[in-house]
Parts: structure tokens; C-alpha cells; sequence
């Protein structure tokens, strides 16, 4: 059994470095996007063997609990200084709003809880990454996380090509166009490219805006794990209710490394790439269990709901930029 999961290891570890690599030259793709996408093709090309049976378990959970560990170290309150209140409260009513309404409507609508809550958590925070995140802490199901996955990328793709226009059209300043941006695409990537289109200082305010977006990230972590089905662990002959999964207590702490203690721009740059690299293994292993016959069941009404709320929300998030005057 260790033999096969070594093996799978030593296999799968190429392809990821692949989407690393067509990241690189289409930074739009996220990497955990392309990783997720191969999952999903060899999983439904070849059939599946004791390599990938003992391998892809052993990867989907623990490589991507580790990987979401390792993303509290890009979580840094200094950039709410960064943008100053006005920013901040921006952010929040454009985060919790999109959250919130998202997260209704899709259960009005008739999605499943997990669905719902996967589609709000991509679309209000940062993409693959929330949906990744949030799926471990909750334990969602492999088939909604894969279809949340594949949504938010399409919609953050199409925001590369739809909101450089309307920035120009709109005579938009820099500051106002990177605040729009980075409240309203889904994925650091994305948030480059669109930014690079429109030019100017735009990119610097959208990566800020971005990253201040990701700070929701811990809270919403820590909310989801406190409502969520606690396991009982046994310490001693004690029964201790564990609140928080492992990951999420790793999770705490590194965020609070980040915001104590200096690490260079270099060394977190190391360790993004590490988490972007274990988050993309876990959703490419995860994917390789998935059939395409199990996507086609969830249907095309959250794809449709997802592009109307996708147009809403940016609407939604422009409006509230300007009427606070960014």
C-alpha cells in the first residue's frame, strides 16, 4: 500500500508541475483550476487501480489540510492599513452581502447546503482557494467542490475580458478600477491580468483590495468549523469535544506567525507557492475520483445562477466603491 501511494506521489508530482508551468504563461489559470481540470481527464480516461486508490485518499486530504495551514501566512491585517477604513468597510459590505445573498438564494433555489455554501465562499473571497479551504473544514462533498471549482474560474476568466472596457468606458481613476476589480474577481491571477489590461497604478490597488478580501478568509474558517459537526476526541478517559479540525488550528497559528513576526517577501513568496502547491495535488487528486456522468447530476441551473450573480455582484461591488467615494 505505501509502495503504491509513493508511486502515485512520484507520478501525479509532474502534472502538477505542468500547471504550474501553463500558469506561468496564462497566469489567469490557476494552477488549482489546471490541477483539478487533468484530475478530472485522467480520471475519467483510464480506470482506477490500487495506485490511485491508495495514493489519491492519502493526497486529497492531508496534502490539502496542509496547503490550507500554509495559506494563514499570507493573511496579513497590515493591508487594511493599507487601503484605510473606507476600504475596509467597502470590502466588508461587498463580502458579506455576496456571501450572505449567495449563500440564500442558492438554497432557495433549490441547491444543496454544501453547493450553496462552496458558490458563496469562491464568489466573496478568493476563488479556488476559499472553495478548497472551506471544503475541508466542511467535509463537502468531492463532486460540488469540483463543479464550485470549475465555476468561479470560468466567471473570473470572463472578468479579464469584461471589465477592462467598462473601466475605460466609465473613465474610471486607477484607484477606483483596482478597488473594483480586486472586490469583484475571484482569484489573484485573475486579478493581475484584469488589472494589467487597464493599466496605470490600477494593479497595485487591485492586489490590495485582493489580498484584503483573503483576510475574511480566517474568520469565516473559524465560524464555519464552530457550526460545524464537531468530532469527540479521547484524552486520557476524558471525552473533549475537538472544535476545530487540526488544519484549522494550523491555519490560526500561522496567521498569527504573520502578523507578529517579520518573514521576508521572499520566504512567503516560498511558502504561497508551497500551499498553491499542495492545494493543486489535494483538488487534482480529489478530481481523479470524480466522474463527469456525477457533475452532469448537479445540472446547469448553478451555472446560469452563478452568471447572474456573477454580473449582479460586480454591479453590486462598483456601486458601493463609489458611493464610498474610493
Amino acid at each position: 500500500m505505501k509502495l503504491a501511494a509513493g508511486k502515485y506521489i512520484s507520478l501525479a508530482s509532474p502534472i502538477i508541475f505542468g500547471a504550474f508551468a501553463l500558469n506561468h504563461f496564462v497566469p489567469s489559470l490557476s494552477p488549482l483550476f489546471l490541477a483539478l481540470l487533468a484530475g478530472l481527464i485522467i480520471g475519467n480516461t483510464i480506470q482506477s487501480n490500487a495506485m490511485i486508490d491508495a495514493g489519491a485518499p492519502i493526497m486529497s486530504k492531508y496534502g490539502m489540510r496542509l496547503g490550507i495551514s500554509l495559506l494563514g501566512l499570507q493573511i496579513s491585517f497590515g493591508n487594511f492599513k493599507s487601503i484605510g477604513w473606507t476600504g475596509f468597510i467597502a470590502i466588508l459590505i461587498v463580502v458579506v452581502t455576496t456571501f450572505t445573498v449567495t449563500r440564500v438564494l442558492g438554497k432557495y433555489l433549490g441547491f444543496t447546503p454544501g453547493l450553496s455554501l462552496l458558490i458563496a465562499s469562491g464568489f466573496s473571497i478568493c476563488g479556488a482557494s476559499a472553495i478548497a479551504a472551506v471544503g475541508a473544514a466542511r467535509k463537502s462533498d468531492k463532486d460540488e467542490i469540483s463543479y464550485a471549482v470549475g465555476l468561479v474560474t470560468l466567471l473570473g476568466t470572463l472578468s479579464i475580458f469584461v471589465i477592462p472596457p467598462i473601466t475605460k468606458l466609465l473613465k474610471l481613476h486607477d484607484t477606483t478600477a483596482g478597488a473594483w476589480i480586486g472586490a469583484a474577481v475571484h482569484d489573484i491571477g485573475q486579478v493581475i491580468a484584469t488589472s494589467s489590461f487597464v493599466g496605470g497604478d490600477t494593479i497595485k490597488y487591485a492586489v490590495i483590495t485582493k489580498l484584503s478580501r483573503v483576510v475574511l478568509l480566517a474568520p469565516l474558517l473559524v465560524m464555519l468549523s464552530l457550526r460545524g459537526n464537531q468530532e469527540t476526541v479521547k484524552i486520557g478517559r476524558v471525552k473533549v469535544r475537538n472544535l476545530f479540525p487540526p488544519f484549522i488550528f494550523g491555519f490560526i497559528a500561522l496567521v498569527i506567525v504573520n502578523n507578529f513576526i517579520t518573514i521576508s517577501k521572499a520566504g512567503l513568496a516560498d511558502f504561497s507557492n508551497l500551499s498553491k502547491f499542495l492545494l493543486s495535488f489535494g483538488l487534482f487528486s480529489m478530481a481523479i475520483k470524480v466522474r463527469f456522468s456525477s457533475l452532469r447530476r448537479i445540472g446547469g441551473k448553478p451555472l446560469v445562477f452563478g452568471i447572474v450573480m456573477w454580473i449582479l455582484f460586480g454591479a453590486f461591488s462598483l456601486t458601493v466603491i463609489r458611493v464610498l467615494g474610493i
